[in-house]
């Protein structure tokens, strides 16, 4: 009954998670464009870095034409009567050329919010696109919103879409495995409803998480398909032990509570696992990792202790009916016959395990080479559908003006020691600044301060007066320069998009740059915008590997050691996760990067990793992968403390876990494998990631490279400093896995 209610609170608050999350982030509190944007947002107002590129096109009209200027200052009325919009600007107001399109039929319209973060920013691009909707169709007018913001808006808008498009792939695939195991209806459903249990509960606890911490649509893809994952493996596990207690006689109570019992050990090591890597996304400075932390960390717990309290009940609820149309004691002897199928593969695999460890290694290094020319990327318009508003409004930007408008690079100009900008030597310096920046044929226009400068000059010149710029420039506006005259705006228009590597490095090729001119007039310099938020995030991305990498090792380790009290088996699968985390960066580099097999599921190689994709799956595969580790070696280590024996060991624990493990993998593999039919490619990227490192770690991993390895090692598998074992009297395969009988389930 708790459980009822409480899933059906949580329901009320989940459904209600898209509306809160979203594509983009602030930059890094601490980084150089968190602190531009900080100085932007104290001097110019908020929203002044987040702005918006809108264009207006005609097919016949030119821009020339009056009805096209009356066309744009409609437009432009509309933009400004929103209250979260502090100026709009295009040619007709500020007389500046490169608004106007090479095509001479379109204008750019820069629409700069007052909004107090990018989340704000991109929550506004509903708003302004409803403010031009109608506007201009009848005359056969184009209006765009497009820029980073609209960017993300359209794939945090489109995330809940493709994340339902994969569950409508994934979730019936799953259920047909899961028919096929159990051959019974109810059986099937089990790890469904308790997977959906615990997604529901993340999920809502997700949306009260997003009060304190930025929500990222990540965040709400890795709880469902962690969720779903490790909830139908657990479930798997207790009703497999469920099925197993009720054929030995047990009463359907006494069953689940056993099953449950025996299953917890198991469990909660896998589920320890899982959170580990979560964990360790606290250890990247940035917010928006923080949330989907949190939000992985619940979907594990929730999972968990859904598996040992929810479950049980369930199953004592349904009690035969869970086995209908079969009874159970009738259908003995398969699941025998494919024990001992695994049990002579793992037998034959130990006989020969340097032959056999060498296949699983070439098969494995094979996919690891890759790696080493493994290159990162970051989300850009070639990831969204051609469909998008805002990838139409790109492509527009790309054709008739340059791609650099969806996110200028900001170059912020303050006077240091109190050095007014206005005064003559500070206005030459940043003149001999942009003009040096001018020269470079990465940089297309150059607005803000300069600018501002050249044309007071000019207009000084034709009326033939020196005026005073410390007078002059408060008249004419502070949209470049803050009232106090200490700090300026200097806007570098690239010819590429932000996200582009050229514009990454561009940005730390600026921030090396030692700026003699401006030192000498003590003027300081520092870099914002897209492109710097970027080359900071990757910075801080890559910088946490550092920590993130040696911490879940090394956690990891400890958590297995002390869960099967040996030093060399969690070593062992510390290895194989590392081995299985690498072959799946290798996997992707080969889809991904280098195109192979890319038109299989209908993308362009967009000839790189994401950054962040890189990222998570190491922390979540890692755990995840572990999963099925954890399984085999938890049969092994029961079937070595009643044999005594590391061959007999390995031999009953690979048989007793064959069939869990198998339908578990088989399983996990179409859910994640399911998010390839998304439209973003980094999601692409993640459950394809994870589908294949599953599959390689239950078939190459567990059925290969772990029986030549235990068998290399020997008794050393079970060497524990201070502690001798004293094992039970040696057991026949059949006795030490006789718990198997009957259940069909495990073919």
């Amino acid at each position: 009954m708790a459980w009822a209610v409480l899933v059906a609170c949580a329901a009320v608050l989940a459904v209600r998670l898209p509306s809160v999350i979203h594509g983009g982030t602030d930059a890094i509190g601490d980084s150089e464009s968190g602190r531009v944007t900080a100085a932007i947002d104290a001097k110019f107002g908020q929203g002044a870095g987040f702005g918006f590129a809108v264009i207006v096109s005609h097919r016949e009209v030119d821009a020339s034409d009056p009805e096209f200027s009356i066309m744009v200052n409609e437009a432009a009325a509309a933009l400004q009567a929103l209250a979260q919009v502090r100026r709009v600007s295009h040619y007709w107001n500020t007389g500046a050329p490169e608004l106007l399109g090479r095509s001479g039929r379109s204008a750019l319209l820069l629409v700069t919010p007052n909004v107090a973060s990018y989340f704000a920013a991109e929550d506004l691009t509903n708003s302004l696109r409803e403010a031009l909707s109608g506007l201009a169709a009848d005359r056969g007018y184009l209006v765009t919103v497009t820029g980073a913001p609209a960017m993300f808006y359209d794939l945090t808008r489109h995330s809940s879409s493709d994340l339902t498009r994969a569950e409508h792939v994934g979730i019936p695939v799953a259920l047909v495995i899961l028919l096929f195991v159990f051959r019974a209806p109810l059986a099937a459903l089990l790890p469904l409803v308790l997977a959906g249990a615990a997604v529901t509960v993340s999920s809502a606890a997700l949306f009260l998480l997003s009060r304190w911490m930025p929500m990222s649509i990540f965040a709400q893809n890795v709880v469902t398909m962690i969720g779903l994952g490790i909830g139908v493996d657990y479930a798997l596990l207790v009703v497999i032990r469920f099925r197993r207690e009720r054929v030995q006689g047990c009463r359907t109570a006494d069953a689940s509570l056993r099953a449950a019992a025996n299953a917890a050990p198991a469990i909660l090591v896998s589920g320890t696992a899982v959170a580990i890597g979560f964990l360790a996304l606290l250890l990247v400075h940035a917010p928006f990792l923080h949330g989907m932390a949190f939000g992985g960390l619940t979907v594990v717990f929730a999972t968990v202790v859904a598996s040992l309290t929810l479950l049980p009940v369930l199953l004592q609820w349904w009690g035969r009916a869970l086995n209908w149309p079969w009874r159970l004691h009738g259908r003995p002897t398969r699941g025998t016959a494919i024990d001992r199928m695994w049990n002579r593969w793992a037998t034959q695999v130990m006989a020969h395990p340097w032959r056999y460890l060498g296949l699983a290694g070439a098969m494995v290094g094979i996919l690891v080479v890759p790696v080493f020319w493994m290159q990162s990327r970051n989300v850009s318009m070639g990831d969204m559908p051609p469909g998008f508003e805002s990838r139409r409004g790109y492509e527009l930007l790309r054709q008739d003006f340059v791609a650099g408008w969806m996110g200028p690079i900001v170059v912020l100009l303050q006077g240091c020691a109190g050095v007014d900008l206005r005064g003559p030597n500070a206005r030459q310096a940043v003149l001999a600044v942009a003009a040096r920046l001018g020269r470079d044929k990465r940089v297309v226009q150059i607005q803000g301060y300069p600018r501002l400068l050249r044309a007071l000059a000019a207009r000084d010149k034709a009326a033939g007066v020196v005026a005073d710029p410390q007078a002059a420039l408060p008249s004419v506006g502070t949209e470049w320069i803050s009232a106090d005259g200490g700090t300026a705006l200097m806007i570098l228009v690239p010819r590429a998009a932000p996200e582009r590597e050229e514009m990454l490095a561009f940005v730390r090729q600026l921030r090396g740059d030692a700026w003699p001119e401006a030192r000498a007039a003590g003027i300081g310099i520092a870099i914002g915008g897209p492109a710097a938020m970027i080359a900071d995030f990757d910075a801080e991305l890559f910088g946490s590997l550092g920590r993130i990498v040696p911490a879940v090792l090394a956690v990891t380790f400890v958590v297995l050691m002390a869960a099967f009290r040996s030093v060399l088996i969690p070593a062992k699968a510390v290895l194989m996760n590392l081995l299985s985390v690498l072959a799946a960066y290798g996997f992707l580099v080969l889809v991904f990067q280098e195109g192979i097999g890319a038109a299989l599921i209908g993308i362009d190689p967009p000839g790189g990793l994401n950054s962040l994709v890189i990222l998570m799956l190491f922390t979540i595969l890692f755990g995840l992968s572990m999963d099925y580790e954890v399984f085999l070696l938890h049969q092994i280590n029961e079937a070595y403390r009643r044999s005594g024996e590391n061959r007999i060991a390995v031999a009953s624990g690979v048989a007793c876990s064959a069939g869990l493990i198998s339908s578990a993998a088989a399983i996990m593999i179409c859910l994640c494998g399911s998010f390839a039919f998304t439209h973003l490619t980094a999601t692409r990227e993640f459950g394809l990631g994870l589908a294949f490192a599953v599959a390689l770690d239950a078939t190459v991993i567990r059925l290969l490279m772990v029986p030549a390895l235990m068998e290399l090692f020997g008794a050393a598998n079970w060497w524990w400093p201070g502690w001798k074992r004293h094992p039970a009297s040696k057991r026949r395969f059949s006795q030490a896995c006789g718990d198997t009988r009957g259940v069909q389930s495990v073919g």
